[in-house]
């Protein structure tokens, strides 16, 4: 019986009748332009790993650009159809495979999930030998890596975030319906404290470890163990001009920005006597400061509420890089949030009643809180620039607001009164209203 798809170290010249079919991850994708062309889209350059480790670069041509680019997103698993075959002869080659793949016009893109291929494909090999190579050799060296410390060891912070990635807006982050990485920039108002801002990780491979008796364990690495390694997991409420929502920051860059690995900082609060239901003071330098995101959005259940988690996997704080993104994006900052933060932070004390009714688990097997929930939308010919986020009684302001009623409100109602954080798309005389609403209430 015939496999229901080649392996990439099988991909030769022939035959030529040869219809080609490969299960492979993106760990690379990236644009390039041989010839100074403004009449035709830059050709799309991929590296793909496939389950035995097998790489290889794929191609699609200007021509064929406009058919794949918004199919193919990095870090995603794909079944790649009928694509053609040529010799890798390029000046510089991102893998040492004797051939490359081209896409065709009647090539075939179909997503599927499949957690058998890695995230990363690492060729390592002797320093010395990277030394001693010449510029014949035309190898590439440490650009063929997804994420991690080559990558980032490869990557400016400028070639990162204002180059490389695509950019999205934190309301259009919640609308992606496919694991993706993307670039976006925020303002952190709050450290959802109900959640731990740090965990039990196994030494091995970082995910968290379950308490078992006087033991910990590690469902990834199948192994009980008596100790365990103290890692950030962070809960940011991050703000934009169009939305809020969760992110996740995890150890290596909450340490880059703290200047203090996590173990040290839960040793200091323990010996101060620190509540364990709180975060130390240390972690509140996040709240109130603008950052560059690179983030991957994880989705895992379309059917729930907040079907979603973001997680961070690069940060930046350099003033004069978040200068260069908002120019290039024309990115302005919005006095109405600014406006709105004393009401902003009155309300998220009621996060509280949220805790025991949401919550999504990350793969680190840290508890991590849902994302804003319901949102109220005013009549599309309003001005939807105008951003209100708010903790409301969902039940009692919705209508009283003139907005939409809590049935036409995405999201479940917990109980009769319940307390959930509310972006509020309308014009300015509304958000108004329902300001004046709610502080009259509150008195």
């Amino acid at each position: 019986m015939a496999s229901r798809y080649d392996l990439i170290c099988n991909v030769n010249g022939g035959p030529e009748h040869k219809i080609w079919r490969i299960k492979v991850r993106v760990i690379r994708l990236w644009r390039s332009s041989y010839f100074k062309d403004n009449n035709n889209k830059p050709m799309i350059e991929l590296v793909v790993l496939d389950e035995q480790g097998g790489r290889i670069q794929c191609t699609v041509k200007s021509i064929h650009v406009y058919l794949f680019e918004n199919s193919i997103n990095e870090g995603n698993v794909y079944m790649l159809e009928n694509l053609s075959v040529a010799l890798n002869s390029g000046k510089y080659k991102p893998t040492m495979h004797e051939f490359r793949m081209f896409f065709k016009r009647e090539t075939r893109i179909t997503l599927v999930e499949d957690s058998s291929i890695p995230l990363y494909g690492f060729s390592f090999v002797p320093f010395v030998e990277i030394l001693n190579e010449t510029k014949d050799d035309r190898r590439l060296v440490g650009e063929v890596l997804n994420l991690g410390l080559s990558d980032h060891a490869s990557l400016t912070l400028e070639e990162e975030f204002l180059e490389r990635e695509v950019y999205k807006p934190i309301a259009d982050l919640k609308e992606v319906t496919q694991n993706s990485i993307f670039v976006t920039i925020g303002t952190v108002k709050d450290i959802e404290s109900e959640y731990n801002w740090c965990y039990r990780a196994c030494k091995k491979c970082s995910l968290g470890l379950k308490l078992d008796g006087s033991m910990f364990y590690c469902k990834k690495c199948v192994t009980h163990y008596s100790t365990f390694v103290t890692r950030y997991s962070i809960q940011l409420r991050v703000v934009d001009e169009t939305d809020s929502a969760s992110f996740i920051l995890f150890d290596k860059e909450a340490s880059n920005f703290l200047k203090i690995p996590a173990y040290e900082l839960r040793t200091s609060y323990i010996a101060k006597g620190g509540d364990k239901n709180r975060h130390p003071e240390e972690i509140d330098s996040f709240k109130d400061k603008k950052f560059l995101f690179k983030v991957q959005v994880k989705i895992q259940d379309m059917e729930s509420i907040v079907p979603y988690v973001i997680s961070i996997s690069r940060l930046c704080f350099e003033d004069n890089i978040i200068a260069s993104f908002e120019k290039k994006y024309q990115i302005e900052e919005v006095a109405l949030i600014q406006d709105n933060s004393e009401l902003f932070s009155q309300f998220t004390e009621s996060s509280d009643l949220l805790k025991d009714n949401l919550s999504v688990s990350c793969d680190n097997g840290v508890d991590t809180p849902s994302p804003l929930l319901p949102t109220g939308k005013t009549a599309s010919n309003m001005d939807s620039s105008v951003i209100k986020v708010l903790d409301v009684d969902l039940a009692e302001y919705c209508g009283n607001a003139s907005f939409d009623t809590p049935s036409k409100c995405k999201g479940e109602m917990h109980s009769e009164q319940t307390i959930v954080r509310v972006a509020v798309h309308g014009d300015e005389q509304s958000a108004k209203k329902l300001r004046k609403v709610i502080k009259e209430e509150k008195n």
